[in-house]
C-alpha cells in the first residue's frame, strides 16, 4: 500500500481546523478511497508536542510544532516521513520558503516529490514582503524545474512555462464530497427554518472579510441590485467596516452577517440561496465556489484564475469584471444554471481526479524525484 504525505506550509487564518473545506484532508480521503494511505501534516505554531488524529481508515493527520514567520511555517524536522514510510509527498507549497528543505530531505531518502501549484508570485499587501517572497521564489523554482510540477489553473501553467519550469499538466483543486451533508427539503422549507424571506432573491457570500476577497464591494453590489438580499458568512479585518458601510447606506436590513459557521451549516445556506457571489479578482481557486456549485447554487464571479477555469460563462454561472456587471448578471441567473453547476463539479472538480493523476507517478518504489 502506497503512503502519500500532504504537508501544509501555510499557517494563516484560512484553512484551519473547524473552518471550511480543508483541501489537504479532502485529498487525503481521495487517496484512501483509491487504496492508499494518506498522512496530512499541519503546522501548529506554539504547540509543545505533536498531536495526531485518525479520522477514518488510512487517513492520519499530524499537527506538528513549527517555527512561524508571518503566515509561513518552517518544520523543524521531516522525520515523520520516515516514521510513516512515506512513498511520495504531494506539495502545495507555491512560493513557501520551506519547500527547498523538504525537497532535500526527499531526495536524500528516495521519496517522490511532486507539486500542485496554485500561485507563484506573492499576493501580500506589503510591498517589502512581496519583494522578499518573490526573491525567495527563485529557490523554489530550482526545485520545481527538477520535479513533476502540476498547475491548478491554466494561468499558473502559463506562468510556470514563462519561468522555465516544465508543467506536467493541469491538476485542479477538488471538492471533498465526503464531508458534504445531505440537505433535504425545498428551498422554501430551508428558508423558513433559517428565518429567511421565502419570496426574496438572496445571494450568499462565503469567505474571509479581508481586503483580497473584496468584501466591501458587497455595498455597491447591493446598491446596484436593489431587489436582492445577501447572506454574508465570514470574518476578517474588514468585517467591522463592512457592517458600518451597510448601516450607513441603509442596506443592513437586506443583509444577514454571520461571522462563522460549521461547514455543514454553510451548505444549508448554499441550498437556500439563489446565487453565490465571488468578488476576488485574484482567486486562485475557491473552495466555497466549488461547494456552492455542487449544491446547485449558481455563481456570479469576477474573472480570476479559479473562476475562469471552473465556471462555463453563461452555462454554469456568470463571469464578470465590474460591480455593475455582477449586479446585472444576478438578474440573469436561472434554475438551469444551478443544475449545470452541479454537473460541472461532479464531472471535473472532485479530489478523486487529482488523486488518480498523482498516482500515475508512483508505478513502483524507488528514487524518482529528479
Amino acid at each position: 500500500m502506497k503512503t502519500i504525505a500532504i504537508p501544509q506550509f501555510y499557517c494563516g487564518p484560512s484553512g484551519q481546523k473547524g473552518l471550511y473545506n480543508r483541501q489537504e484532508v479532502g485529498l487525503a480521503r481521495a487517496f484512501a478511497a483509491l487504496g492508499c494511505r494518506a498522512v496530512v501534516l499541519y503546522p501548529a505554531p506554539g504547540a509543545a508536542a505533536p498531536t495526531v488524529e485518525n479520522p477514518e481508515p488510512n487517513v492520519k493527520i499530524y499537527y506538528l510544532p513549527v517555527r512561524k514567520l508571518g503566515a509561513q511555517a518552517f518544520f523543524s524536522s521531516w522525520q515523520v516521513l520516515l516514521d510513516e514510510q512515506v512513498d511520495a509527498v504531494h506539495v502545495m507549497g507555491d512560493n513557501s520558503p520551506g519547500v527547498p528543505s523538504l525537497y532535500r530531505f526527499c531526495r536524500k531518502h528516495g521519496i517522490l516529490f511532486y507539486s500542485q501549484l496554485g500561485a507563484l508570485k506573492s499576493t501580500s499587501g506589503h510591498a517589502a514582503v512581496r519583494a522578499v517572497m518573490d526573491l525567495l521564489l527563485r529557490r523554489n523554482l530550482a526545485v520545481y524545474k527538477k520535479t513533476p510540477t502540476f498547475a491548478k489553473t491554466p494561468a499558473v501553467a502559463a506562468e510556470l512555462q514563462s519561468l522555465g519550469v516544465p508543467c506536467a499538466g493541469l491538476m485542479p483543486v477538488g471538492l471533498d464530497t465526503a464531508i458534504i451533508p445531505d440537505v433535504p427539503g425545498t428551498r422554501a422549507d430551508l428558508r423558513r427554518a433559517l428565518k429567511l424571506d421565502v419570496d426574496a432573491k438572496i445571494f450568499v457570500f462565503v469567505g474571509r472579510l479581508d481586503a483580497y476577497k473584496k468584501p466591501l464591494d458587497l455595498v455597491p453590489l447591493l446598491e446596484a441590485a436593489p431587489d436582492w438580499q445577501a447572506v454574508i458568512i465570514g470574518q476578517g479585518t474588514q468585517g467591522a467596516e463592512l457592517a458600518r458601510l451597510l448601516a450607513a447606506r441603509g442596506l443592513a436590513a437586506r443583509c444577514r452577517m454571520i461571522p462563522q459557521l460549521p461547514n455543514e451549516s454553510v451548505h444549508i445556506y448554499y441550498h437556500a440561496c439563489d446565487a453565490f457571489v465571488n468578488l476576488n479578482d485574484q482567486e486562485i481557486f475557491g473552495m466555497s465556489l466549488l461547494e456552492a456549485m455542487f449544491a446547485g447554487c449558481p455563481p456570479v464571479a469576477r474573472h480570476a484564475p479559479g473562476p475562469d477555469l471552473i465556471i462555463e460563462d453563461g452555462l454554469s454561472g456568470w463571469l464578470c469584471s465590474t460591480v455593475p456587471q455582477l449586479a446585472e448578471a444576478l438578474g440573469r441567473i436561472t434554475p438551469e444554471m444551478g443544475a449545470a453547476a452541479q454537473r460541472r463539479i461532479n464531472e471535473h472538480f472532485l479530489w478523486q481526479n487529482s488523486a488518480e493523476l498523482a498516482l500515475t507517478l508512483l508505478p513502483a518504489k524507488g528514487n524518482r524525484h529528479g
